[in-house]
């Protein structure tokens, strides 16, 4: 059985195909940023999908697609998702399922990157662990007693809108004080960026005139630098989201937590200081307990989450 995985984000998006065993033939990244809107997103997904289909010969029995939610599983339909909201009432499994003819299942993406972890890395074995994605957004996916919890209406795992500061900064999801707007890539971007014109000495000024403009890992880069401003920047961050991870593990006492998207390619960066924060915050039997660690699968686990979901769509 061979399989297509797509990841779709904020940002970036990836396609691979994949076997039964989780082992990738090739896969490709795509830049989708939401400012192109889903049309030309969806489109460019899809381009590179038939290519690496063409590429490498392998006729798709099936297609797991991972995406931010919420959304209908069932219909594989979005609804309202945050980081995504012109692409609000599109099926998405009907669009692939229209183009190659496989069938296609639709999850949440830190859902199935949960799954893709269970399967093929860090997880596998592992009754209960968290997977906490940190990227444009912030996600989570749980997994209790080794299957994927996804609640009453299979939207569950929604951390990066738990409330960290009441009366916080405003979020996409209507509300304030988000995880997701105090220690998301796209948080650490904006808070930087409020802040640089009382910080001219800041390197972080530099990065303004760089191709990608000043990004979350402007910031990590400037800190391990020893910027004063960029350091700031980052260790309320990690405070924050230190905060998040131990509420986490207050209320699910898991074994392990996963954290993966492209925040967390600051590795010790974010590690060390979300471990302590974690250490001092979380009731210590649980904080004692608990192993926080990167993602076995680094950029690639949302594909490898999205081939885990088609894998359990074909099973039933």
């Amino acid at each position: 059985m061979n399989v297509l995985g797509v990841d779709i984000g904020g940002s970036n998006s990836v396609v691979a195909v994949a076997d039964q065993s989780g082992s990738i033939f090739t896969h490709k990244q795509i830049l989708t940023p939401n400012v192109l809107g889903p049309n030309l997103n969806i489109d460019m997904i899809l381009t590179a999908a038939c290519q690496i289909i063409q590429e490498t010969g392998k006729s798709i029995d099936a297609i797991g697609i991972g995406c931010g939610g919420p959304l209908d599983r069932r219909t594989g339909t979005l609804h309202k998702v945050a980081n995504l909201p012109s692409w609000d009432g599109i099926c998405l499994t009907e669009i692939f399922e229209d183009i190659t003819g496989a069938p296609a299942f639709l999850d949440n993406d830190a859902t199935a990157a949960a799954m893709g972890e269970a399967a093929f890395g860090s997880g596998k074995g592992l009754a209960n662990f968290v997977y906490l994605t940190v990227s444009t957004g912030i996600g989570g996916g749980i997994i209790i007693n080794g299957k994927p919890y996804r609640g009453h209406g299979e939207n569950a795992g929604e951390i990066g809108h738990t409330k960290i500061i009441p009366d916080g900064p405003p979020c996409k999801c209507g509300d304030r004080g988000c995880l997701e707007t105090l220690a998301s890539g796209t948080a650490i971007a904006r808070i930087a960026k409020e802040g640089l014109a009382d910080n001219p000495d800041s390197i972080l000024n530099d990065a303004l005139n760089e191709r990608d403009g000043l990004t979350a890992r402007s910031v990590s880069v400037a800190a391990k630098k020893r910027d004063i401003y960029a350091n700031k920047i980052w260790s309320d961050a990690m405070y924050h989201l230190g905060l998040g991870v131990a509420n986490v593990v207050n209320i699910l006492n898991p074994e392990l937590v996963v954290i993966g998207g492209g925040v967390a390619s600051a590795g010790e960066m974010l590690f060390k200081p979300v471990t302590e924060v974690v250490n001092q915050r979380a009731m210590k039997a649980l904080a004692d307990d608990v192993k926080i660690a990167p993602s076995h699968h680094g950029d690639l686990i949302g594909v490898m989450g999205a081939i885990a979901v088609a894998l359990e769509g074909m099973q039933g």
